[in-house]
């Protein structure tokens, strides 16, 4: 199985359809003939218009690029140079051009960084992460985790949503082969997904776990989390994304042994590309149709679409793909006994594979010769820089020194308006603990009479209706009934025993038994499975990081209502059929998610709610110092997430 990483980087880049291309450069063409632009306006139609003719023509389109970086700097706009010089390093990427992608990045890093506006940030961060994206298609590891962080740091400066840029932290620790790290920036893509509430994020964030699971396993939580994401699947999406769910669906069938539906994704994601006229995305899925034909032997229709997949990718130059072909047929060629074309495609195996690391080892050599050349300079310009800070200190000192006295004065006054600031926040502290106590004494209390209640129903009022039951039977023996007295007392004795079933559900709901004795991950694991044989809902449970984790009774009660509240609350309420319950334990953080297909709600009617249950929800995380994250629309289902400290 290849890299999943990097054939799916191959789906992000892949080519826009041709029919939206052209109805859009007509519009774009037709904008900036109809009316004169401003500056700014100008430049963006042009990015757009090179953007748009990728798929038709892509000489083209790098001219209307340049053109839009000349006219962007003749404006001195170098926001827009600096978007057009970005945009184009993915044709460049898609092409195999490392040199010229790697120029634009760094072209496009010096512009933006002269533009302090938020968009500038993103766009500047953006190209960060995509240079380290370079390094890491490069195996340049150090220089990839260095580009990523720092593009990391001036995203979260702006406030922007981290899915993909985690996403791609959890690929670089993939290559790197540590998977503890790829799972904790996995989870991170999720959870930044969930809480930008965008159904086309949560789509990505789950496919980053089935990347996860299909590497790592088991492959069972692969397929839960494919199920996951496509229920925000949107046939209005761009062909890639289609390409994306169906290639990952195909690799997680393939996974399971269920060779048969793994084929029907690999020939749908093949469709998805080819009527878009993208190659790259219509090779992998060629390619793993032949490893699935070839492992169980049938050796003709694997030598048939391997071949395909190899003109497929020789038509556009990829190396790699073309690579793995003559690899797979080698293999298919020496079962089928025809050693002659074995040697024949093992030889060109062999020369690209080289060929491919002669290229890596030029990169990495010129990478470090200009690592080298620019460290040069920043010496020399740490030593201009010296010189000019030895002769702006005298200036510094003098200036300090006029200003130091009004500081003072300012300082003081300030401290005065903090000390009462503080003061006030204490008393607001005071009040807010006050409150908390209240409730802690509240919820503490309620669970204490909850499991009086249960204890007294079940060993007062239980033992009782048992021996009741006891002594009838007794009696039954040594009385003589007519025939309607023995079904009346037949009868009596089926209502005692339904009342002392009934008996023993409440009380096991006051307090349930095992959650005491084995703890929440168990306690909500049997829960799920008695709502399930009830067939009120069906119910999938799955628990992450919590086979030796010890958490405490107070809250582990807590969120044990927390999850019954919201499973009722789906029963009641939402005319769901599925529901999924997952409870992690991840870095000391304690996540508790509730999704279900029901009709959905509105966030805000949960505080209009006369009901108790939403009040106690938000009461007992408002207990636990928690946070709630409600995800729900009319029509389209819910996703409840709690999240509290371990």
């Amino acid at each position: 199985m290849r890299n999943v990483f990097l054939l799916i980087g191959g789906l992000l880049f892949g080519a826009l359809s041709p029919v939206r291309a052209q109805q859009a450069l007509a519009d774009s063409v037709k904008k900036l003939l109809d009316q004169p632009a401003p500056d700014s306006v100008h430049a963006l139609h042009l990015v757009y218009h090179a953007m748009y003719m990728e798929p038709v023509d892509m000489e083209q389109a790098h001219v209307l690029y340049q053109q839009a970086v000349e006219f962007s700097v003749r404006k001195h706009i170098p926001y827009y140079a600096g978007m057009a010089l970005r945009f184009e390093a993915t044709p460049y990427h898609i092409a195999g051009n490392r040199a010229m992608e790697i120029n634009n990045l760094q072209r496009a890093i010096a512009y933006l960084s002269t533009v302090n506006t938020t968009k500038a940030k993103k766009e500047l961060g953006n190209a960060y992460t995509e240079v380290g994206s370079w390094y890491r298609y490069n195996s340049q590891y150090d220089s990839a985790i260095h580009w990523f962080i720092k593009g990391l740091g001036v995203l979260e400066s702006v406030g922007a949503n981290l899915t993909t840029q985690y996403y791609n932290m959890a690929a670089l620790y993939q290559q790197l082969k540590l998977p503890q790290l790829q799972k904790e920036y996995a989870l991170k893509s999720l959870a930044a997904a969930r809480k930008s509430g965008t159904p086309r994020n949560i789509y990505a964030g789950n496919l980053v776990l089935v990347h996860y699971y299909n590497e790592v396993g088991p492959f069972d939580s692969a397929k839960v989390y494919l199920d996951s994401a496509f229920k925000y699947f949107d046939p209005q999406y761009e062909f890639r994304f289609a390409c994306q769910y169906h290639l990952l669906a195909g690799i997680t069938f393939q996974n399971l042994k269920m060779n048969d539906s793994a084929i029907v994704h690999y020939n749908q994601t093949y469709d998805y590309a080819k009527a878009n006229h993208a190659t790259w995305n219509m090779v992998e899925p060629k390619i793993q149709i032949g490893h699935i034909y070839y492992g169980d032997k049938q050796y003709a229709q694997a030598e048939v679409v391997t071949k395909e997949a190899l003109a497929l990718a020789e038509k556009d130059s990829i190396p790699n793909f073309m690579q793995e072909c003559h690899g797979l047929l080698t293999k298919i060629y020496e079962e089928t006994g025809r050693f002659k074309e074995a040697n024949e495609h093992i030889w060109k195996y062999v020369e690209l594979k080289d060929s491919i690391e002669a290229g890596e080892r030029k990169t990495f050599a010129l990478d470090l010769e200009k690592k080298y050349e620019t460290q040069k300079k920043d010496n020399e310009l740490l030593r201009q820089q010296a010189t000019i800070r030895q002769k702006d200190t005298i200036n510094y000192i003098l200036i300090g020194s006029a200003i130091a006295l009004i500081l003072i004065l300012v300082l003081s006054y300030r401290n005065y308006r903090n000390k009462r600031k503080l003061q006030l926040q204490r008393i607001n502290e005071l009040e807010t603990e006050k409150q908390l106590t209240a409730t802690e004494a509240v919820l503490k209390g309620e669970e204490q009479e909850r499991t009086r209640l249960a204890k007294d129903l079940h060993d007062g009022l239980g033992g009782m209706l048992s021996g009741i039951k006891h002594s009838f039977t007794t009696m039954q023996g040594n009385l003589i009934m007519t025939p309607e007295n023995q079904a009346a007392f037949e009868r009596s004795m089926d209502m005692l025993d339904s009342s002392i079933r009934e008996m023993r559900r409440v009380a096991h709901n006051m307090m349930p038994e095992v959650l005491v004795k084995y703890g929440l991950d168990t306690a909500l694991r049997d829960y799920c499975i008695d709502i399930n044989k009830s067939g009120a809902l069906r119910v999938d449970y799955q628990s992450i990081g919590l086979e030796q984790a010890a958490i405490e009774q107070s809250k582990a009660i807590a969120v044990y209502r927390i999850a019954q509240e919201l499973i009722n609350n789906t029963i009641k309420h939402a005319q769901a059929t599925h529901a999924i319950v997952q409870l992690s334990l991840s870095n000391g953080q304690l996540s508790l998610t509730v999704e279900d297909d029901g009709k959905g709600f509105e966030e805000a009617l949960t505080h209009q709610s006369g009901g108790i249950g939403w009040y106690n929800i938000r009461n007992r995380v408002e207990f636990l110092k928690g946070k709630l994250d409600i995800n729900s629309a009319p029509g389209k289902g819910s996703s409840i997430l709690v999240e509290v400290e371990a």
